[in-house]
This record gives structure tokens, sequence and C-alpha cells, in this order.
């Protein structure tokens, strides 16, 4: 029986990042996967990216990882100034061969996986990177739903909303709580892992993933939010990116 961490959405959040791994470690979990999303919105880029380097199997390509090389239009107003500081904290120099290495590894991100039987994207199924699977989308976005579906023949598993839980095949999304936070996968399905470093859903703890066979348990570790507010203020970056930390949103 495969066992396995997922991580995604980490955001340059370098005490997020460590804590998870430190659970994981914890956990005895040796396998561990990124689905996206090393940078954007804070203050560590560079520190977070060489320690996905080292410790993930494999990464995929998300939006803010692909905003690094790209125009970006697409993103709002923290979104932009936060790459723009991404993009000077690792552009690449002769003197500085640990950036060139980071800036190598998210230019050449792929964009989906297949691995232990299952899909990994950061996006959708149908567009990996850009597109939402939204926790409304269930009872707002039928039609959009089943189109996802009929692209899946097994789980997928995604990042990207940074609300950790799971769309089953009724479309409906199971939003992952303390109460609530195994679930099994049978047959097609969407689990979302949540965010490490830029929780959304009214939790402030790092969010992330362990797949043990034919069920994925979503975990919550606490982390010194403190400390990555006062980088992401030191560093320049709007105090908003910095605020909404302590309230998970």
């Amino acid at each position: 029986m495969s066992r396995f961490a997922l991580i995604s959405d980490l955001h340059s959040n370098a005490e997020a990042v460590a804590a998870v791994f430190a659970r994981i470690d914890e956990l005895g979990v040796r396998e561990v996967m990124c689905l996206g999303d090393i940078v954007g919105y804070g203050a560590d880029p560079l520190p977070v990216t060489l320690l996905v380097m080292q410790r993930c199997k494999w990464t995929i390509l998300g939006n803010h990882d692909w905003g690094l090389f790209h125009e970006l239009d697409d993103f709002n107003p923290l979104a932009r100034e936060a790459l723009f500081f991404t993009r000077n904290q690792l552009r690449p120099s002769f003197w500085r061969p640990r950036r060139r290495a980071a800036w190598e590894f998210l230019r050449t991100l792929p964009e989906r996986k297949e691995d232990h039987g299952f899909s990994f994207c950061h996006g959708s199924p149908r567009d990996p990177v850009m597109e939402y699977v939204l926790k409304s989308d269930g009872f707002l976005e039928p039609d959009k739903m089943a189109s996802l579906f009929s692209l899946l023949d097994r789980p997928c598993f995604v990042g990207h909303t940074h609300w950790p839980g799971v769309h089953g095949p009724d479309f409906r999304f199971t939003q992952a709580t303390d109460e609530q936070r195994v679930f099994r996968l049978r047959g097609p399905c969407i689990v979302n892992v949540g965010s490490v470093g830029q929780p959304r859903d009214g939790d402030p703890r790092a969010s992330f993933a362990v797949v043990d066979g034919d069920q994925v348990e979503i975990h919550r570790v606490p982390y010194d939010f403190r400390r990555t507010q006062a980088k992401i203020l030191a560093a320049g970056l709007h105090p908003a990116l910095a605020e909404r930390l302590a309230r998970g949103k």
C-alpha cells in the first residue's frame, strides 16, 4: 500500500514549510510531492524553493510559479507586487549559483503528474495551472463539474483554492475539519490538499495531506506566523499579506 504526503501552495512561507516537513517526518512519511505555488506572497522564495528541491520526489507547476516567467495581467495587485519581489529575489546571476538552480527548477516544472495510480495537478483536470475548482462549484456550476469529472477515471489531487476538502461524484464539496479529516478514495473525485503557506478556510494552521492506500487524511500544523508576518513587512510587501495569515483568510 502506498503512503505519501502532498503539499501545495507554500507561497514562500519558510516557517509554515519547516513546520509541515517536521510533522511529515514525525509521521514517518518518506515520500513527499508538491502540487505547486512554491513562490508568491511571502518573503522567503529562495529557501522555500531549495527545500522543495531537496525534499520532494517531484513538483508540478502552480500559477504563481508560472507567473514568475510570464506577464502578470491576470494577477491581482497584491499577487503582482509579490511576484515582482520574487523575481528580484530569484533572478539568477553568475555569483549566485543557488539562485540559478532555483530559477531553472521553477522554470521547467511540469503541469501535471500521474503516480501511485492517482492524478495530480495544481488547478483542475481541465486546466492544470489556472482553473479553480471552488467549493461552491458543486451547486453553482454543475456543468463545469460534469466537464471536469468526465476527464477523470481516478482520484485527482489539486491545490490552488487553499481550501482542503473533497468533491465527490455528486460534485458536492466536503470541507476537511478536525472532526472530519479522513476521506476514502473510491473512484473519481477531486481532493484539495489545502495550503501550507496561506490557508484561506478560516484556519491559520498550515494544511497538507497524507495518502495511505485508499484513504487521504488532511493534517493541520500550527507555526510561528508572527515571524512570517514580520518578514513580509520587513521585505516591504503589502501589510495585507501579513495580516491575513493570522486569520487564515
